[in-house]
């Protein structure tokens, strides 16, 4: 949730993804893939993006 724009909010989902390997993935509501479980940082720096009001986040 962004505290500054409390309509930009989301549930993050972690869960291991079908297929041999069993990797696990951070996932969005909508069922697509963030990054894998293991990699906090891109997966930080994705959500940050998705939930920045217009204008807040900058790379």
């Amino acid at each position: 949730m962004n505290p500054h724009a409390s309509a930009l909010a989301e549930n993050i989902l972690a869960e291991s993804a079908t297929g041999a390997d069993g990797t696990w993935w951070f996932w969005w509501s909508w069922a697509e893939r963030i990054a894998p479980a293991d990699d906090l940082g891109e997966a930080a720096d994705r959500v940050t993006r998705v939930l920045a009001a217009t204008g807040e986040y900058s790379s």
